[in-house]
């Protein structure tokens, strides 16, 4: 399957320590070998880039790692295509405009007989993959919601992951440029990073790096992963079936409003 990455900050942080050791995913140290793709929400705006190459193999995956690009929302993903041909248009992220806010999202897993997700007419898939299909389910879903309401958003997230989640297995994390959404079937990991900040080193390249000289003492940021990045403590696994909210580096409490029926 699919390998995934996200993060919420409080500020503007760099990826790049994460990144390149996240690529090493993409045909290296696993066999997500079929193109990959990034989001990034800078408070210049939303901002994408995508390559049919294995991510260890590509130049632009270089150049996003060495670019240091600061976000306040990242999400990264590598895909092991099973759905739908290798071809640009089934590269995630996958974005769409809902009430003046763009979404992005990205997932991991597979769907079988994802065809009876009916859809709107709205929002309409562009590629072939049971990801894309979904995403245009789960935005017919949330457009009946008060997208304001992040409660309520991640409620339906949750409801709707269950009965994705039925139909195989469904990772995804999903944002409107303000919140970060995830929902986790099978297995999801997160890391909450504040100051004190240390040295710490990726699991997949080796490398080290002292997070003092990146980040303000005043920076608090999440990052989610498929599985831990670094060898540091505090990655906490997420259960399958839960759905959690990061907004400004922290998770959020959310109710749990009264069950809407999907």
């Amino acid at each position: 399957m699919c390998e995934l990455l996200g993060m919420s900050a409080s500020q503007p942080v760099s990826i790049g320590f994460s990144w390149r050791g996240f690529r090493q995913r993409g045909g290296a140290n696993g066999p997500h070998c079929d193109g990959f793709g990034v989001g990034f929400y800078r408070r210049d705006g939303y901002h994408d880039f995508h390559d049919l190459r294995p991510a260890v193999a590509s130049p632009l995956a270089e150049l996003l790692g060495d670019d240091e690009i600061p976000a306040l929302i990242m999400m990264g993903h590598l895909r092991q295509a099973n759905e739908g041909s290798v071809d640009i248009r089934n590269t995630y992220p996958f974005t769409r405009e809902v009430k003046g806010h763009r979404w992005c999202y990205i997932m991991q897993g597979q769907l079988q007989g994802f065809e009876v997700l009916k859809l709107s007419g709205r929002f309409t898939p562009l590629g072939t993959t049971d990801g894309e299909h979904a995403f245009c389910w789960l935005l017919d879903q949330l457009a009946q919601e008060d997208c304001d309401d992040v409660s309520a958003v991640c409620e339906r997230l949750r409801q709707c992951g269950d009965r994705l989640a039925r139909m195989g297995v469904f990772n995804m994390m999903l944002s409107d440029g303000r919140v970060l959404y995830t929902y986790c079937s099978k297995k999801m990991c997160w890391l909450t990073r504040r100051a004190p900040f240390g040295t710490v080193t990726s699991l997949d390249s080796g490398e080290h790096i002292d997070l003092a000289n990146h980040c303000d003492s005043t920076t608090v940021y999440t990052l989610l992963a498929t599985t831990p990045l670094t060898s540091e403590s505090g990655w906490q696994d997420m259960h399958p079936g839960e759905a959690m909210v990061f907004r400004d580096g922290e998770r959020c409490n959310v109710g749990t409003p009264e069950a809407v029926t999907v």
